[in-house]
């Protein structure tokens, strides 16, 4: 058994193992509201990722797709609601 944890390649590799980690996290943070702003954080570490997916409004619907499917849970589960699609 060796000293560190072993890590697969992360999902996203311009955003590296910080944003699997976090996307991995959001369900243990009980407040609902506390969710919602760190799921806000993460879609700011994927626009700064990848700038070319962010509108000129500086909305992407493109990083809230892409962490709805990095993330191994419904994040509707857990109170998070993509802006984009969620009507």
């Amino acid at each position: 058994m060796g000293m560190f944890i072993h890590q697969d390649k992360p999902k996203d590799y311009d955003c590296g193992y910080n944003l699997d980690l976090m996307i991995a996290a959001l369900p243990r943070i009980q407040s609902r509201r506390d969710r919602v702003d760190y799921a806000k954080r993460i879609i700011e570490l994927i626009k700064q990722s990848h700038p070319n997916w962010v509108d000129d409004d500086g909305t992407s619907a493109a990083a809230w797709d892409h962490y709805f499917e990095l993330a191994e849970y419904n994040p509707r589960d857990y109170g998070i609601r993509h802006p984009h699609r969620d009507t």
